[in-house]
């Protein structure tokens, strides 16, 4: 077993009998404590624990492999220390079918042996990305000329409302988009009628009890202190000045002002409406002309900034009382109901059309699954089914791992399977709420904050939270301008958490004394593009690594940060200027110093798309080998996205965006100026409708537009009568466009995704 346990890890491995949340900052070894738990029980003489008796839950399925093979590293070492063990032999027979996986993984396993209690066809397969977007597509457009063949007045009202002036593609879009969101939820239809009922104002109604009053009042609170702190600063420098008796009674006014706002909106809605209603803020007052005008400048902009931060409440949020907005919810009921309704009729097309293909998608695994495990009782309430009693049985043990990316639907079915209601808790749970980022996919940081706010560190509580907060992968230089910046920044209001000592980073990892140091080499660097002033790049470099102003004259933002990384990676590698000498780091497989390779730099990117691609071309241009995983969707591949176009508008030419979008690209080779040129033609109608126009010209743009329409008809025609993935394959040879895009960069990359687009087509 591994050595050197800091105190909050060995208490991390070895606590048993309770629900245990572990917050695990970044570099803190999280899943060491993770493995080393596992073994330990695994190996306990006293109430050992079969490995297959364990449900292990990790975020990703290379997480399971890894934390599968690191498992069996572990049990390894543990053979060899005693190779005559059965126990330690029949763990390692036992490993290969241990219940190492993913929450969506888990949920295929259940819905697998229970099928027969769902409607489903037990020969059913997970529908991938691309049958899933066509087939929603598909029950959209059918769900929609239902509605136009009923007349439903309801539906034409939301249409006029919210569906757009062309079409009806926005509406669309609203139903995807909700239908998307409440997939997070363990039962969509009754958040679907919560929310619904939330814009019903009859009975007992009190806007001040709303979710959305609580949460405008809690944004007001928060600017009303802001305000008066920042009233209280320039007080101060008022009253610490001669000559400035004015500028403080007139503070002094203010502040008093303030706060009957602020208590106000400790009472209710109305009653900050009506304070904040007669609020007005006097003209600034100056200091005496005798008096030093040093101060005066500060004070005047503290309290501009105070004035701006009270009177944004008014836009938008304090300009009408509760009964006004009674009043536009009243009016908003109907419209929300007919919006609930539409999204609930999809949901049930497209359930019955996946049922059809014997397909189902990732929400529904998890769905399907909470379907199994649980049921109803007489009152309603939820109650775990025979087979999550089962499950129950069968795990002594669940560790979750990376807890805080969790979901309603994956918390509900997690919890249902537990021993939480038999007084037995046996959930562990790492995680740490300040490496959520995957809220855009409706990730519930809620949960495990909860925890972390109600768990106690007593050691004898049934809910009990362990903090790992030494990181031991920075320096202390490094953690030091992290715990600065998080400072600052991070608080309940915002990040959630206040981020104080006692969420601090704190170092772990331990370097030789020895080390060969250099002037700077225990710094952390900040460095600003500006690409509005002479010197674009300020920051701590050499004149040689300075980009200047002529040099990105016409860059972008993007790509002036990639070009001022490139050159301080060049320095980092000794190629900065003639003196410039390697950067040393600490190789800890050689437990020594050596020089800095290319492969032990990584530029970490908040977002890849759109900014990957600038990347790679500029270090390369600069001669550093560089790679990026630029996956994304398969239909935002630009090669894809041209023949997805070129279908679409083949199936209706009337569509502006596809029809612009095949015109420009290389199959029909439009230039901007001639789409413009196309454009000016008729600027009312549809482009296809301009395009038309302009064919009847003879000139050479009209030439050109009269060709593509033919070869459009021709296509038009060929789609009567050959299958999808046939006239694919025909376009592409057709217009060139396959082997157009092999003579791009990364055209083998290209012609494999087209050709996935041909099997796509042919399933």
């Amino acid at each position: 077993m591994l050595a050197n346990w800091t105190k909050e890890q060995l208490s991390a491995i070895e606590t048993s009998g309770c629900d245990l949340l572990v917050a695990a900052a970044a570099g803190a070894g999280k899943t060491a404590v993770l493995v080393e738990r596992i073994i330990r029980k695994i190996i306990d003489e006293s109430n050992p624990i079969d490995i297959d008796n364990m449900l292990i839950v990790t975020f990703t399925n290379a997480a399971a492999s890894e934390m599968r093979e690191r498992i069996g590293e572990a049990l390894g070492k543990e053979l060899e220390k005693k190779p005559e063990s059965q126990k330690l032999q029949r763990q390692m027979l036992l490993l290969n079918k241990a219940s190492i996986t993913t929450i969506h993984s888990f949920c295929m396993d259940v819905v697998k042996n229970n099928f027969h209690m769902l409607d489903l066809d037990p020969n059913f397969r997970i529908a991938d990305e691309t049958e899933s977007v066509l087939l929603k597509m598909e029950t959209m457009e059918e769900l929609f000329e239902q509605k136009y063949e009923e007349e439903d007045e309801d539906f034409i009202y939301l249409l006029d409302r919210y569906g757009g002036n062309k079409d009806d593609k926005k509406l669309q879009d609203m139903i995807l988009n909700i239908f998307e969101f409440v997939q997070s939820s363990p039962w969509p239809q009754e958040w679907l009628d919560k929310m619904c009922n939330a814009y019903d104002t009859t009975g007992q109604w009190d806007f001040h009890k709303t979710p959305w009053a609580t949460i405008i009042m809690e944004h007001a609170r928060v600017e009303i202190d802001g305000a008066l702190n920042q009233l209280l600063k320039a007080e101060k420098i008022a009253w610490e000045n001669q000559g400035y008796e004015k500028c403080a009674a007139q503070l002094s006014d203010d502040i008093n002002m303030i706060k009957l706002l602020r208590e106000a909106a400790e009472e209710s809605w109305d009653k900050l409406y009506k304070t904040y209603s007669t609020l007005e803020f006097s003209r600034q007052q100056g200091p005496h002309k005798t008096a030093d005008k040093a101060a005066y400048e500060t004070l005047k902009e503290l309290r501009k900034e105070a004035k701006d931060r009270i009177n944004s409440l008014g836009d938008g949020f304090f300009n009408c009382s509760s009964e006004d907005i009674k009043g536009d919810l009243e009016a908003l009921y109907p419209v929300i109901s007919t919006l609930s309704a539409l999204v609930s009729a999809f949901s049930k097309m497209y359930l019955d059309k996946k049922k059809e293909k014997a397909i189902i998608d990732f929400n529904d695994l998890e769905h399907f699954c909470l379907n199994i495990l649980t049921q109803r009782d007489e009152e309603g309430r939820v109650q775990p089914s025979p087979a999550a009693l089962s499950i129950r049985d069968r795990f002594k043990e669940i560790l979750v791992d990376e807890y805080q990316d969790s979901n309603l639907v994956q918390e509900a079915i997690l919890s249902v399977i537990s021993k939480r209601d038999e007084d037995e808790p046996n959930v562990f749970m790492v995680g740490d709420v300040k490496q959520s980022i995957y809220r855009f996919r409706q990730a519930k940081p809620e949960l495990f904050l909860d925890k972390y706010k109600r768990y106690s560190e007593k050691e004898d509580s049934k809910e009990r939270k362990i903090k790992l907060f030494k990181n031991f992968r920075s320096r202390k230089e490094v953690l030091d301008g992290v715990n600065f910046l998080f400072r600052q920044l991070m608080s309940p209001y915002i990040g959630e958490i206040d981020y104080d000592q006692g969420e601090f980073l704190n170092p772990g990892a331990l370097y030789p004394d020895d080390m060969e140091k250099t002037s700077d080499c225990h710094e952390i660097e900040l460095h600003i593009v500006d690409l509005k002033k002479d010197e674009t790049v300020k920051g701590e470099l050499d004149e040689e690594e300075n980009i200047q102003a002529e040099d990105v004259e016409d860059l972008d933002s993007i790509q002036a940060e990639a070009r001022l990384i490139g050159q301080r990676i060049l320095w980092l590698m000794g190629m900065g200027g003639e003196n410039s000498q390697a950067f040393r780091v600490y190789d800890r497989d050689l437990d020594c110093y050596r020089d800095i390779k290319y492969k032990d730099i990584v530029i970490l990117l908040r977002t890849v798309r759109g900014w990957a691609e600038v990347f790679l071309q500029e270090l390369e241009s600069m001669g550093i080998p560089v790679f990026a995983d630029t996956a994304t969707g398969f239909f935002q591949r630009s090669e894809v996205q041209v023949v997805m176009s070129l279908l679409q508008i083949i199936d209706n030419p009337m569509q502006d965006i596809p029809l612009i979008s095949v015109l420009r690209s290389p199959i029909a080779g439009f230039t901007s100026e001639e789409l413009m040129d196309i454009r000016l033609e008729d600027k009312d109608n549809s482009f296809y409708e301009a395009l038309i126009k302009t064919s009847a010209k003879e000139d050479g743009l009209g030439t050109k537009s009269k060709a593509f329409l033919e070869r459009l008809e021709m296509w038009r025609d060929k789609a009567l009568y050959l299958p999808t993935d046939e006239l694919i394959w025909y376009l592409m040879n057709d217009t060139g466009y396959y082997s157009f895009v092999g003579a791009m960069p990364q055209g083998n990359q290209r012609q494999a995704n087209l050709k996935v687009l041909f099997e796509r087509a042919k399933q």
